[in-house]
């Protein structure tokens, strides 16, 4: 394991066992559903990516799956109970698999996907999402999400101009952003042996508004001026008893369509193929933003709090 990776798993550790004053666990993604705090912020944005995840695996004909990078084991969570397929977490970080654990009862391993712990073809599909971009060597990565994957891998990176990543790198950025991918980032594979498919995510022109979901107060911030901030916390009560999860479906179906209709977006998708014959006819389960949003666990504690707080 080279200096950067063990360095990122020191930082990791660190962050998979932070809690607030109380001892409940902040989840990386909204492990806790859309109203509730305890979380890192950006909800819709990552209740969109989930969104477009489970859209594609509604279309493969899998029974087994990896979530490598899978973090605390919400994503394999879901996919576990919508598909009632077998899942598989592995994460850098011994934390993370701790907390996959607990709160989901999904199996963990700690593993650096530079050289994961599984033989060839092992699961159906393997998931990597927003893990590559943190990788030393992206490109041997991605070599082992394929030799370990039966049939299909997907992964999701952000989008993001060099300029940001050079910056990431110029300043070390603990578990920064090192590589910028659009959606040609994958044209090495060998076209012959994989089928690619890339489609931007996360648009832009739906940033602000995604910001404000869910409504609660927020501190302020140099990117918009002081009186945006005052208006929206002062009208936090009314804006929590009519914006709901609706709104955040709302959005996440408006996401893609922008997308659809635009070159900009803040992330990408692929879905790489090793076995064409995988596609489904039909979708396995019925995909809803609502039913995604909808997934909820109850706070989670960790012990010896004062050892453990952020």
């Amino acid at each position: 394991m080279d200096a950067y990776t063990r360095e990122t798993r020191v930082w990791l550790d660190q962050r998979f066992k932070a809690v607030d004053e109380s001892g409940v666990y902040i989840a990386h993604q909204p492990i806790y559903g859309f109203h509730a705090l305890h979380c890192e912020p950006a909800v819709v944005e990552k209740y969109i990516r989930t969104y477009q995840i489970i859209k594609a695996l509604a279309r493969l004909d899998f029974n087994s799956l990896l979530d490598a990078g899978g973090a605390e084991g919400y994503r394999a969570h879901i996919i576990r109970d919508m598909f009632g397929v077998e899942t598989r977490n592995c994460d850098l970080s011994e934390q993370a698999c701790r907390r996959a654990w607990e709160i989901f009862g999904v199996e963990s391993d700690v593993a650096d996907i530079h050289h994961l712990p599984y033989g060839n073809n092992s699961f159906d599909v393997v998931l990597c999402s927003e893990s590559l971009e943190h990788l030393a060597d992206f490109h041997s990565g991605v070599t082992e999400l394929l030799r370990v994957a039966r049939r299909a891998v997907i992964i999701t990176v952000p989008h993001e101009s060099k300029e940001v990543v050079d910056h990431n790198i110029k300043q070390g950025v603990p578990h920064g952003h090192i590589h910028s991918f659009d959606l040609g980032s994958f044209d090495f594979l060998a076209p012959g042996d994989h089928r690619i498919a890339g489609r931007g995510m996360v648009s832009p022109w739906l940033r602000f508004l995604s910001s404000l979901l869910p409504p609660r107060r927020r501190e302020r911030s140099a990117k918009y001026p002081r009186q945006v901030f005052d208006v929206y916390n002062a009208a936090v009560p009314f804006l929590s008893a009519i914006l709901g999860e609706w709104a955040a479906a709302a959005l996440i179906r408006l996401d893609e369509r922008i997308c659809e209709m635009t070159s900009r977006y803040d992330a990408v998708m692929f879905v790489i193929l090793k076995r064409p014959g995988s596609i489904r006819a039909r979708n396995a389960v019925a995909v809803t933003a609502r039913r995604i949003i909808g997934y909820a666990a109850p706070y989670h504690f960790l012990e010896n709090v004062e050892t453990q707080r952020s």
